[in-house]
């Protein structure tokens, strides 16, 4: 009976500490002379994810896919012949698929340097970015 009262004494001790405030974690403070971290984790939420734009405001007055003038620039012609279609290919390897109603006669291979604009017309030269060819040089 002794042994009886015993346990259940240990056990009501062990419940009823149980059921007390939990203790503080004893608090570690660092030793003198070393460097602490804090690592704080900024997860992004999901608003702050994506960049919002704004909405555009309608439907843009000029066209938006002209590109801009690169000028004059050269390399070798890939698609010749008397015209008005073109091909080039510069000599940082950009393909220029170019228009001319010049009437120009170009040979594949032939070393040129072309001042091209952007071309305004809808016109399918084949590969490359479509340009408006006005001048050409060749280079010997």
């Amino acid at each position: 009976m002794f042994f009886r009262t015993v346990a259940a004494a240990l056990l009501t001790t062990a419940a009823v500490s149980g059921c007390a405030s939990p203790a503080a974690s004893p608090t570690a403070e660092p030793a003198p002379g070393t460097a602490t971290t804090t690592v704080q984790s900024a997860q992004p939420g999901p608003a702050r994810s994506i960049p919002v734009r704004p909405i555009p405001s309608g439907v843009p007055k000029t066209p938006t896919d002209i590109l801009q003038s690169p000028g004059w620039t050269e390399g070798y012609i890939v698609r010749g012949g008397s015209g008005p279609c073109y091909g080039l290919l510069d000599m940082d390897g950009f393909p220029y698929a170019m228009y001319s109603d010049a009437g120009q006669t170009l040979t594949k291979g032939d070393h040129v340097r072309v001042r091209v604009t952007p071309s305004k017309l809808r016109i399918d030269c084949g590969e490359g970015t479509p340009m408006q060819m006005t001048a050409v040089q060749h280079v010997s």
